[in-house]
């Protein structure tokens, strides 16, 4: 099962995101907007960060980078620089 299937089809609660930091699977998970359920995030791994949004149907990656030849940071300035030219 990926991580996508185990998110619910809807924005996520504050709650659930809290949840998604103290899971195994998953070193790090931070809303990119904070206004509200979260509908865009990022996750991480010791190999990847990945930025998933909420399109209304389900969560989908917008963007993933790997952490082979780049540091955690700018992978996840990458991926939260993605979903927001996605959401304008």
């Amino acid at each position: 099962m990926s991580i996508l299937d185990s998110l619910p089809s809807r924005p996520l609660s504050d709650a659930e995101l809290a949840a998604l930091n103290r899971a195994d699977a998953v070193g790090l998970a931070i809303a990119v907007d904070d206004d509200g359920p979260t509908e865009a995030l990022l996750l991480a791994t010791e190999s990847w960060v990945k930025a998933l949004v909420f399109d209304g149907d389900g969560w989908r990656t917008a963007d993933t980078a790997s952490l082979d030849e780049r540091e955690r940071y700018e992978a996840l300035k990458q991926c939260e620089e993605s979903v927001r030219s996605l959401r304008g």
